[in-house]
């Protein structure tokens, strides 16, 4: 039996996909007294035992090789640098930017702002407001204080406020503090901690989802389909590749998180009779409109020797977000990232240098919001995936942070070395959200249009990225389709009761 199996033969409800959206998704219907199968193809990451004065985290190159997946319990957030922003409330609207246009939400910021508060308890975010214009409104303080600057970064946050750039505390899931595991090390963006301070889906939320002894976890198990009904009107379970046998799992309630285009592959794969394009897809939006983020990457000199292993990703400058006065589009933020090392996949001739420069400079990246279109995003061979057409490039604004973001630490007196390189980040959409079946796939809680009891909960759904991390929103929002899941259920048992029907569980879920 793997770990997290139980002998429960039912379920109320079956998550594919561990990451963000699955796991928080499974810790609300789990807290709702659901039962909950969650169907992951990866496995648990468990940690090494560590020796004395070995690193606490162990690099994402030392655990996922070149070209391989990541599949883990807990998703991509295993190795994730635990930045947890709100979107900022002009996200919400409508946005002209550069070379598209940003769409609009079918919710405000007011709608999520109860679940954004609800994520960062569970996450334990460490925050503080001031200092940064971008900030939303929020209904509370963060969970936990701001955690504290490195004396480098501390002295980086004097030099460049006295130049006149407004610096921000970047909002961070750590269990620090008192009590806390957190050692603040330099082993944590882009690293598997290896004392679970890190507030990973796992960890922050399928952990404690499993405490209720509600949730099952089905480990290295592939989701082949998603079943529906004949009519293609309701979901009916699905089919699950493990141990090389073909299994069917039943229940009237199943949710895709798979992630980008992850979620769209297995909509698509699943395409039946009654949706022979594949579910969610009778308007052809599947696997369109992708957006998220297009980043950069500047290195700021802060010391003449090796400046050692230092938790650094704790500051952010956001006042460039919104439109200006000499720049009518929204620009984007630039933030002081954690000590990767990125001279391992270099040239041998070129590593040793490279290395040097490093480790003497702050690794510190610059994000502009890529907009989704119509035509970027993923098409369709069959069940496989055909072409992929990437989110249109903001390229003036994207030239003119990176600018920005070197003046402002060359201002402050160091010397900086900028890279015009550009890396999509943060992907989003595919499956994304709408009032308007023919212009979206799930409509604003993630149901997917037109078939009963099936739902996405990952960063597909997402109308746009914004320009901040897409984390907390993700979380935010699978807090809100539970919440969906849960009165529909409750909506379906009134339903039954009012015919005159006794409510009965669901049949045992044998295997096929």
């Amino acid at each position: 039996m793997r770990r997290g199996e139980t002998e429960m033969r039912s379920f109320d409800a079956i998550v594919v996909g561990s990451g963000l959206g699955g796991s928080c998704l499974a810790y609300r219907l789990a807290c709702s007294g659901r039962s909950v199968l969650v169907v992951e193809r990866g496995d648990f990451l468990r940690a090494a035992p560590l020796a004395s004065g070995q690193p606490i985290g162990k690099y994402l190159h030392e655990v996922v090789g070149e070209g391989e997946p990541l599949a883990f319990v807990g998703g991509a957030t295993k190795f994730y640098g635990a930045a947890l922003y709100r979107l900022r409330e002009s996200d919400f609207g409508e946005t002209r930017l550069e070379a598209a246009v940003s769409p609009g939400w079918p919710m405000s910021y007011a709608d999520i702002e109860p679940y954004y508060a609800e994520a960062e308890r569970l996450f334990r975010v460490h925050g503080a407001v001031g200092n940064d214009p971008s900030e939303p409104r929020r209904s509370g303080p963060f969970p936990h204080g701001a955690v504290p600057h490195d004396p480098i970064i501390a002295r980086m946050v004097s030099a460049l406020e006295r130049s006149g750039t407004a610096v921000s505390p970047i909002p961070l899931g750590l269990d620090y503090g008192d009590g806390g595991r957190c050692a603040a090390c330099g082993t944590c963006d882009g690293y598997h901690c290896q004392i679970d301070a890190k507030m990973d889906a796992e960890v922050a939320a399928l952990r404690p989802a499993l405490a209720t002894g509600q949730v099952s976890v089905l480990a290295k198990a592939t989701c082949q389909r998603v079943l529906t009904n004949p009519a293609g009107t309701a979901v009916e379970g699905v089919e699950v590749t493990v141990d090389g046998q073909t299994r069917t799992y039943r229940s009237d309630t199943v949710s895709v998180n798979c992630g980008v285009p992850g979620t769209a592959l297995l909509l698509r794969r699943s395409r039946n009779a009654a949706h022979p394009d594949g579910l969610g897809n009778d308007h052809g939006m599947l696997g369109r409109y992708m957006g998220g983020h297009y980043a950069g990457v500047v290195f700021p000199v802060v010391s003449w020797r090796p400046i050692g292993s230092r938790h650094t990703k704790t500051i952010a400058i956001n006042q460039f977000y919104e439109p200006s006065a000499d720049w009518p589009f929204p620009t984007g933020v630039i933030q002081v990232a954690g000590q990767m090392p990125i001279w391992e996949r270099a040239h041998p001739i070129l590593r040793p240098a490279l290395k040097a420069f490093a480790t003497r400079s702050l690794t510190c990246f610059y994000m502009t919001e890529a907009p989704p279109t119509f035509d970027a995003g993923v098409s369709f061979d069959g069940d496989a995936e055909a072409n992929r057409v990437p989110p249109p490039l903001n390229e003036a604004t994207f030239r003119r942070l990176r600018r920005l973001a070197t003046e402002a630490f060359r201002r402050a007196g160091y010397i900086v070395v900028p890279r015009s390189r550009r890396y999509l980040w943060h992907p989003v959409g595919t499956a994304r959200m709408g009032d308007d079946p023919k212009t979206s796939v799930t409509d604003p809680y993630g149901a997917v249009h037109g078939i009963a009891g099936l739902y996405v909960a990952d960063a597909s759904t997402l109308r746009s990225a914004g320009a901040v991390n897409t984390a907390l929103t993700i979380a935010a929002l699978a807090l809100r389709t539970g919440d969906a899941v849960i009165g529909e259920d409750r909506g379906r048992k009134r339903q039954t009761a009012a015919a005159g029907s006794p409510i009965e569980g669901r049949s045992p879920l044998e295997p096929a």
